[in-house]
């Protein structure tokens, strides 16, 4: 069943969406890493192609940071050369916010009901913490810059989110 029938059955008005989330990162093959998100919030999951043609980690990163300084809304889209993602998130209250994953079609889109891949209520520390966990450790056992041309994810500023944690 798909995200959107079940907040159909489960509106966040009457039921929780709060959840955690652990995210993955894949080894680089030919230019593309596979992103993994996964919730608690009544078991949802979704996997992001990353190409390196439409690198999405410089924008991800700038999106991760206004969730980090509290400039919500803010949104960010992976392209999957073609259909991607939309990444959304929604002021809550100081410490959480609803985050959405959609389908980001390169193509303009009049229906009425955008397929949601993940809809959960998070904390932004949480995922913040958990993002540079993963990230951390992707640079140092997983990432081979033969596989992913283009700018060295290595070189990639998350100071910003630090500080953000450390508080």
């Amino acid at each position: 069943m798909r995200t959107n029938e079940f907040l159909k059955q489960c509106p966040p008005e009457s039921h929780s969406w709060t959840g955690k989330l652990t995210l993955g990162l894949g080894y680089p093959s030919e230019g593309w890493i596979q992103f993994t998100i996964t919730c608690t919030a009544y078991m949802q999951g979704v996997i992001v192609n990353c190409s390196n043609v439409f690198d999405p980690f410089p924008g991800f990163i700038h999106w991760l940071e206004a969730i980090a300084a509290g400039r919500l809304p803010a949104e960010c889209h992976i392209d999957e050369e073609g259909v991607g993602k939309l990444f959304r998130a929604m002021p809550v209250n100081a410490d959480e916010f609803l985050l959405e994953i959609l389908i980001w079609p390169w193509y303009k889109d009049d229906s009425e009901e955008r397929p949601i891949f993940l809809y959960a209520q998070v904390n932004r520390r949480q995922l913040l913490s958990e993002f540079l966990k993963r990230w951390d450790d992707f640079l140092a056992n997983q990432y081979d810059p033969e596989q992913w041309s283009g700018m060295d994810l290595r070189s990639l500023d998350v100071s910003k989110l630090r500080e953000q944690i450390a508080v």
